[in-house]
């Protein structure tokens, strides 16, 4: 189910615009860019939800990756609960986009920033 979207801001500055899926969603066989977050809504904050980051990647196929697979119980015991997701069929691209927001966003399930 599609719970709306979200701007992810990468280290260059530059914005990507991610929509923002449940975890049970089921995804066409289309390239992405993935964020693996936990979505919260905290009151007081107008309704609008944060997302904590827990895990950055990219696929060339949305649906072979997470259709007929769990997520790791590692993304889970983060809180995992949404996967937000850049759609993008370049896969030289999808890899620079991820690299950027790696540079960015500093997750609980990605090994240490890049260099």
């Amino acid at each position: 189910m599609r719970k709306g979207s979200i701007l992810f801001t990468g280290s260059s500055g530059r914005q990507y615009s991610f929509m923002v899926w449940s975890l049970d969603t089921l995804f066409k066989p289309m390239g992405g860019v993935y964020f693996v977050t936990e979505r919260r809504v905290i009151k007081g904050a107008h309704l609008r939800p944060r997302h904590n980051p827990i895990f950055i990647g990219q696929t060339d196929n949305l649906a072979s990756t997470f259709n007929d697979s769990k997520l790791p119980e590692r993304y889970m015991e983060f809180g995992a609960n949404c996967l937000c997701v850049h759609l993008h069929d370049d896969a030289g691209q999808r890899a620079d986009i991820e690299k950027d927001l790696l540079g960015a966003y500093s997750t609980d399930c990605n090994p240490s920033r890049p260099l």
